[in-house]
């Protein structure tokens, strides 16, 4: 993947729907979240749910917090019971 994003960069939000149909940005399965980084132009990126969770549980540490365990804890918890 080109470090630049090309001319049909997402800069919307996909629908509920339409983030199916993207490959996650990292492993390539069907993605159910979404990612903006401000380094990568704000991009629109899918990612699947374990990139999504691995993602989390990387800020949540980054960021210094204490709880994480419960924090990423609860996170998961969601996902599974919006399935």
């Amino acid at each position: 993947m080109s470090d630049t994003p090309s001319l049909s960069a997402r800069t919307t939000p996909y629908t509920k729907i339409g983030i199916k149909r993207v490959p996650c940005i990292k492993c390539g399965k069907p993605s159910q979240q979404q990612w903006q980084i401000c380094a990568d132009n704000r991009v629109y990126r899918g990612v699947c749910t374990p990139c999504d969770v691995e993602l989390n549980l990387l800020v949540l540490k980054w960021a210094g917090f204490k709880d994480w365990e419960i924090k990423i804890n609860a996170y998961i918890s969601s996902l599974e019971t919006n399935t």
